[in-house]
């Protein structure tokens, strides 16, 4: 594991490039928090407004965690998330329908969802990021591609935007997970963001353990898929 002070000098480097390029600029990180991630744990912060911010390290190489934390097939670990893609598809940008089963008497959330690659950050700094935001524009053509009864009795969300920030370091990746929530209708904003906080651990876990499924379909002869600058990944054992 990468030293707290290796990971500061390694934002150092980027930090001014981020401010500048990335659609959500991380909070600066603490020597605290760096200590935190150096200890193989999830980093908090709190990002402005009923935001979350989990820093992390994955001992995977940052185009494996990509190409894990952009997979279609991500939802399955999710419980309760169902998903239809309307554009797009893994590590390209892409348009998602979602909606989320939630226990009664809570009622379920539905949403689309626009990704996209920054490339002008992985350009000026090397370091990737992709970011999601709310789409409803397209929500009702999402209705005949699911179960339409859950469509109609759903809610649609009204907030719902973040990033994932990833940088090489020392043969793994230091990753920036942000994301700001809101569910709306009778579920108070302070509970979602309790949610979203208490819920780091496992979205980091999610994606490290959904790791040894992408490499495993993306062996020799794989449909290559794009890094956020744009250059397709290469197979893996190709």
């Amino acid at each position: 594991m990468p030293t707290a002070d290796s990971f500061a000098a390694a934002w150092a480097l980027v930090a001014s490039a981020l401010g500048e390029h990335a659609v959500n600029p991380p909070p600066p990180p603490t020597p605290a928090l760096w200590r935190e991630v150096a200890a193989g744990r999830v980093g908090r912060v709190t990002s402005g407004t009923r935001g979350v911010t989990g820093f992390g390290y994955l001992a995977e190489p940052r185009e494996r965690v990509w190409l894990s934390l952009t997979d279609d097939h991500l939802d399955d670990d999710v419980q309760g998330l169902d998903d239809v893609i309307l554009d797009g598809g893994w590590a390209s940008p892409k348009l998602l329908y979602q909606r989320l089963d939630l226990p009664w008497p809570v009622t379920d959330r539905h949403w689309v969802l626009r990704t996209a690659n920054n490339a002008a950050l992985a350009r000026a700094a090397g370091v990737w990021e992709r970011s999601w935001a709310l789409d409803d524009t397209r929500l009702g053509e999402a209705r005949a591609r699911t179960d339409a009864a859950a469509f109609d009795a759903a809610i649609t969300m009204r907030t719902n935007h973040g990033s994932w920030i990833l940088l090489a370091h020392e043969g793994g990746t230091l990753a920036v997970y942000e994301a700001w929530a809101d569910l709306g209708g009778n579920v108070p904003a302070e509970a979602a963001d309790a949610y979203s906080r208490s819920s780091l651990d496992g979205v980091f876990r999610g994606v490290a353990a959904h790791v040894a499924d992408v490499v495993a379909r993306y062996g020799p002869g794989c449909n290559p898929q794009p890094g956020a600058d744009g250059a397709p990944i290469a197979c893996f054992g190709g």
